[in-house]
């Protein structure tokens, strides 16, 4: 991948990543969640981000939240067996955590997170964790875990695996970093790393 950089540690005094896709990898049906969300709201799921289009579907049926918000707990329930953690993952939040406060965001559940989260020994070491009952909207989770870690925007990165990552972070004002998937599109982000060994290299320069 190009843009590959090093990161200097000094040049951030917080820390926040993704979870799914980032830091570990949780095998959720997410074609059977849109279709269950769309028997639940009555009308078909439009494409797109899925947590985005259930923002949008609550926004207009926000009597139904809970119900889906329960069947999606459900899937993930079924999922954890087998998540796996992301290859440098635990080695580069524990690199992390001796240095700068951490945090996460996430549109996984507060159940699921907390489950993968202990089971890879990661659940003591961040500052700030926000989930999808904080808010479905990753530029708001991303402030939300600012105001927690009491970190300023433009001192903070953000690590993310999708381009809405990068886009939502660029919206909350934090520098963004993109690990294993290409940088498309007109919002780039400001590093851009193969795998988390790669970052962990990087911040250990």
């Amino acid at each position: 991948m190009e843009g590959e950089s090093a990161v200097n540690v000094t040049e951030f005094s917080a820390y926040i990543f993704d979870l799914d896709g980032t830091l570990v990898t949780i095998p959720v049906d997410w074609g059977k969640v849109r279709e269950e969300v769309g028997k639940i709201a009555g009308s078909r799921l439009e494409e797109g981000p899925i947590f985005q289009r259930i923002e949008e579907l609550l926004s207009v049926h926000p009597s139904i939240r809970q119900t889906v918000f329960n069947m999606i707990d459900a899937e993930e329930a079924r999922a954890l067996p087998g998540a796996a953690a992301v290859q440098g993952a635990v080695e580069l939040v524990g690199l992390m955590e001796k240095s700068s406060p951490l945090g996460l965001v996430t549109m996984q559940g507060l159940a699921a997170c907390d489950k993968v989260l202990g089971r890879f020994r990661l659940s003591d070491l961040f500052d700030a964790q926000v989930t999808r009952e904080d808010s479905l909207d990753r530029a708001v989770q991303l402030r939300l875990a600012l105001e927690t870690l009491g970190a300023e925007p433009r001192e903070t990165l953000f690590t993310g695996d999708r381009m809405n990552d990068v886009v939502c972070g660029k919206k909350a004002g934090v520098s963004t970093a993109l690990v294993g998937k290409e940088a498309k599109g007109d919002v780039l982000p400001d590093f851009s790393f193969q795998t988390l060994s790669s970052l962990r290299d990087a911040l250990a320069r």
